[in-house]
């Protein structure tokens, strides 16, 4: 998969907004420009238009209506005049020839290009009254139209000009923001390189993170930082929990094995009687059925850890643990305890039949194995309704309890309260670890209560 630089997008990002904007304002700039300088160039023909119109006089020929006295107007440099009177007759003009290009919109400026420069050209109506000595000084009206241009070819480059100057500023402002990022960005991200390179040396022999400073003194990056540590923290304690797990179960091992071994040494020590064979022969098979059932529980520890949500299905919780309670009566009959099983109908759950049995089984093995004969061990289901937990499991037994030091140990792996026993009842240790891991899969939540001569109370709450 080709990497990308998050640094590099949002510079990029950031340049081609820039640009846009740069761009965008430019084009504003070089508009308001145009419009200023051809502003002052329309008051500027207004102006000299208004000169021309007062420069026109009456003729001293009668036929003639109106002349432009020279004396009083005179073009500037790049500007050209035509003048009409009143039935479209030209009657002055400049030396250039406006008369006929120039002609447009009555009263309005626009442009024209013509013999290849570029015009602004304004085309007036006006009334001039001429007062005459003949006519005993009442005023004649004469209609006239006045074409006055003016050459617009340096108001183009001027513009031009402008525009060259607002792209340069702009491309050097883009340059310089580029420059600003990169330097910025490096500043920026040096926490988080930082809190990269003390995550990448974390080692699997050296389980230790310690977030740089800079790290939890940014508040962008402080979640992380801890999260990292909290991430560390419990990689660390499964590893322990492992390496204890396989140091406990190898130890169990070992010592199975050794009293197997023990057994076979002691019988081999000397001739024995075919009776004493059979014994010994009874107590190696006992052993060696320890030894499964160890075997057995570690198998069934580690299937229900590996086993995920997404493999749960829907199960009556009542159902099952009837079963479970069931299969366990003939037993409790047998150590002269009594089994009652209470339930509310109908209690779904999110877990595996399976799990749900063998969640029972342990747990109620467990209470009968710690009870007295003529005790009893109840076991409920009840529904808690819509709430986060929908069932509660409970087993109740009223027998030794567990020591108030003992208690927050009981659900760790190979923890017996009393090691010797274990080879009386058979427990290893991993039962109740067994039960955590089953209901802590469903998305559930185990806890334990417990008071010495009067009994142990385990209740499962199930999602």
């Amino acid at each position: 998969m080709k990497s990308t630089s998050l640094v590099r997008r949002a510079t990029v990002a950031v340049l081609a907004i820039e640009s846009l904007c740069a761009l965008g304002m430019a084009s504003v700039a070089i508009w308001h420009e145009r419009e200023t300088r051809l502003h002052a160039l329309d008051e500027m023909l207004q102006g000299r238009s208004d000169s021309l119109i007062g420069a026109v006089q009456d003729a001293e020929d009668p036929e003639d209506n109106v002349k432009i006295d020279r004396e009083e107007f005179s073009p500037g440099k790049g500007e050209e005049f035509a003048v009409y009177n009143g039935d479209g007759r030209l009657f002055g003009a400049s030396e250039g020839d406006v008369s006929a290009a120039g002609l447009g919109p009555s009263d309005a400026f626009h442009s024209i290009t013509t013999h290849g420069h570029r015009y602004r050209v304004l085309q007036r109506n006006a009334l001039r009254i001429i007062d005459r000595d003949e006519t005993g000084g009442r005023g004649l009206r004469r209609p006239i139209t006045v074409v006055y241009a003016v050459r617009s070819d340096h108001v183009w480059h001027e513009v031009l000009e402008a525009t060259r100057f607002y792209l340069l500023l702009s491309l050097a402002s883009v340059c310089l923001t580029a420059l600003v990022l990169v330097l910025l960005a490096r500043r920026l991200l040096r926490p988080l390189n930082e809190l990269a390179s003390a995550a990448s040396s974390i080692e699997p022999s050296a389980l230790a993170f310690s977030p740089p400073p800079s790290a939890l003194g940014t508040s962008e990056l402080r979640p992380l930082a801890d999260a990292l540590a909290q991430m560390v923290a419990r990689v660390r304690r499964a590893f322990e929990a492992e390496r204890r797990f396989v140091s406990d179960a190898a130890h169990e091992l070992k010592t199975a094995v050794a009293v197997v071994r023990s057994t076979i040494q002691v019988l081999g020590m000397r001739t024995r009687s075919a009776q004493e064979y059979l014994g010994g022969l009874e107590r190696i098979l006992e052993d060696n059925q320890r030894i499964e059932e160890l075997v057995s529980r570690m198998l069934t520890l580690a299937r229900f850890e590996e086993k995920v949500a997404g493999s749960l299905t829907e199960a009556d919780l009542g159902d099952e643990t009837a079963t479970a309670v069931r299969n366990l009566v003939s037993y409790a009959e047998w150590r002269g305890i009594s089994l009652n099983f209470t339930e509310d109908p109908g209690v779904k759950v999110q877990m595996d039949p399976e799990a749900i049995q063998a969640l029972v089984s342990n747990l109620v093995m467990n209470a009968l194995q710690h009870s007295s004969r003529g005790s009893e061990v109840r076991v409920s289901v009840r529904s808690n309704g819509h709430g986060p937990a929908k069932a509660t499991l409970e087993v109740q037994d009223f027998g030794t309890g567990i020591s108030p030091e003992n208690l927050s140990h009981v659900f760790e792996r190979f923890f017996r309260e009393d090691p010797s026993r274990s080879r009386d009842t058979g427990g290893a240790g991993l039962g109740l670890s067994i039960c955590k891991s089953i209901v802590e899969n469903a998305g559930g939540s185990i806890e334990i209560r417990s008071e010495q001569g009067r009994g142990t109370t385990v209740t499962a709450l199930i999602v």
